[in-house]
């Protein structure tokens, strides 16, 4: 761009530029360019700083739920094994790791050797186990209330079990025995929660990308739980998991491993709450039931043609062993109350059993 003197001449043609106008319009150009020089460059950080920031966050956040989810099926095949195998520890923690090879999966290594590699440095820089799995339920107080020691279990181990089977049986008989709703004293919880496997687990995901240790270091609390210990000492981003499921078979009171990666709780309050009182009849079975009314039954249903009553002795488990409260010991009914009395707020009421008041 040139300076050009635009007054006109008096005959009226245009004037001619002056050379040191022309002149002074370069150095002024020149300057200008000089002054400008980087401006796209602070314009292109401003953008795209922020811009990468969220991409590699988002690379974070897509490798952590992928861990997540993979604890999560690990979790279930953890409790899966718990739940078959009496809750013995040994086993959850041998199913929990092997279904943690998928994420240490490489086709030149075994992927077992190398989740025992990673396990082995996170628990050196932790000082902690590498994993944390608590069992929620059964807790020592619901061992302690329904604790069934003539279960074969029992004897061959010497150790505390809660009988699996006839839970309904067993629901009945405690409430006969004057427990409330057949909740247990100490745990406050009935034969059906005391039966149910819970587990929480604490898995330590290592960052991706550089730097995230040292950020989780400085976010973690000074506090003595094993997540925050693990945040601390190891950079680590701690995922917890819980899940629960009805054991299969009769739960045992095992001692702790001495490695600490599974330990149990004192305390527990079951993730589905209390409900409400029932109705008086529910379930598919109520659905076209109708109240009974005098005389609808006869007073002796063993005078009925082709009837027979059923047996009323305790029922024997799966190991032949009769179950608590029956003649060859443990505590007994009350004889003015009927053995087999079933409420309206019986949990197996439209289930199992019909129930109805009256």
């Amino acid at each position: 761009m040139r300076l050009i003197d635009h007054l006109l001449h008096p005959g009226g043609h245009l004037r001619r530029p002056l050379p040191v106008a022309t002149t002074m319009a370069g150095r002024l150009v020149q300057k200008r360019k000089t002054r400008q020089r980087g401006t796209s460059l602070i314009e292109f950080s401003i953008v795209a700083v922020p811009i990468l920031l969220i991409g590699l966050g988002s690379v974070e956040i897509a490798q952590w739920f992928y861990v997540k989810q993979a604890v999560s099926i690990a979790l279930l095949q953890a409790a899966r094994a718990g739940i078959t195998q009496h809750a013995k520890p040994q086993v959850m923690e041998t199913a929990f790791e092997h279904a943690l090879q998928p994420l240490y999966a490489s086709p030149g290594h075994s992927s077992a050797d190398r989740l025992q590699r990673a396990l082995a440095r996170r628990a050196q820089l932790t000082g902690g186990p590498a994993w944390q799995m608590e069992i929620l339920n059964p807790t020592p107080a619901a061992f302690h209330d329904f604790a069934d020691a003539r279960l074969g279990l029992s004897r061959e181990t010497g150790l505390t079990a809660i009988n699996n089977n006839y839970q309904a049986e067993q629901d009945q008989r405690y409430r006969a025995q004057g427990r409330i709703q057949g909740l247990g004293p100490r745990s406050g919880l009935s034969i059906y929660q005391a039966n149910v496997l819970a587990l929480r687990v604490t898995y330590l995901h290592e960052p991706v990308l550089p730097g995230m240790k040292a950020l989780m270091r400085q976010l973690s609390k000074q506090t003595g739980s094993y997540a925050d210990q693990a945040m601390a000492r190891g950079g680590y981003l701690p995922i917890s998991q819980e899940l629960e499921l009805t054991m299969q078979s009769h739960p045992v009171d095992w001692p702790a491993l001495g490695n600490q990666k599974i330990i149990r709780q004192q305390a527990y309050e079951s993730i589905q709450g209390t409900s409400a009182p029932p109705s008086p009849c529910h379930g598919l079975w109520c659905l076209d039931m109708k109240p009974f009314s005098a005389g609808s039954l006869p007073a002796d249903p063993a005078s009925l043609p082709g009837t027979s009553l059923p047996e009323t002795g305790n029922p024997a488990d799966s190991v032949g062993n009769p179950l608590p409260g029956g003649e060859t010991g443990g505590a007994s009914p009350d004889p003015g109350i009927d053995d087999l009395a079933v409420t309206p707020d019986d949990p197996a009421c439209g289930v199992t059993l019909c129930c109805v008041d009256g």
